[in-house]
């Protein structure tokens, strides 16, 4: 067995020995990043209120980016075609069904997440470090529930990195900042 198994189904093991943990869990894998896209679009309109290009710019690039990266995301899917955890050990507790059953490498959740995050950095956002804890919360209720490996994690997150870059370089290009 790998290391990303073994990783995985060492965090996994807890589910269902405590209901507060589990809420826990489950809260960071499916509704944090809600959350984190609210914050996201919030601090965008309160710091640039009234300048309609600053404003916006921060939600079209994250919606551009966002697009960009599920369309990277399911092509490496495609490529790559990791099951997910629940196919490969049936024996594993998990705490929800995922929305899409048919893969698992990367993590879309987390693309999303760390994407919030590194564009709340490059754009300057105050307090965008105090979204690294709840990206990673994410990141670990999405194994904790039992529908992602470490590795897709890793993957999502390497993602984000490369989609957050590649924003960044087409705003600077046109001069948007």
């Amino acid at each position: 067995m790998n290391w990303n198994d073994k990783l995985f189904l060492r965090i996994n093991a807890s589910v269902g020995q405590n209901r507060w943990l589990d809420a826990f869990g489950r809260a960071g894998a499916e509704w944090v990043v809600v959350g984190m896209g609210g914050w996201y679009a919030t601090v965008s309109f309160i710091l640039h209120y009234g300048n309609q290009h600053l404003m916006w710019l921060p939600i079209f690039t994250f919606a551009g980016a966002e697009i960009f990266g599920l369309l990277v995301s399911n092509i490496l899917g495609l490529v790559f075609q990791e099951v997910r955890p629940r196919l490969r050990f049936p024996e594993i507790k998990i705490l929800f069904l995922p929305a899409s059953p048919w893969k698992s490498f990367p993590s879309d959740h987390s693309m999303t997440v760390f994407l919030i995050f590194f564009l709340a950095l490059a754009f300057g956002f105050p307090t965008a470090w105090s979204l690294l804890p709840l990206a990673l919360w994410v990141a670990w209720g999405r194994v904790y529930s039992g529908v992602h490996y470490p590795i897709d994690i890793l993957g999502g997150i390497t993602l984000a990195a490369f989609v957050s870059v590649l924003a960044c370089a087409v705003l600077l290009h046109f001069n948007l900042i």
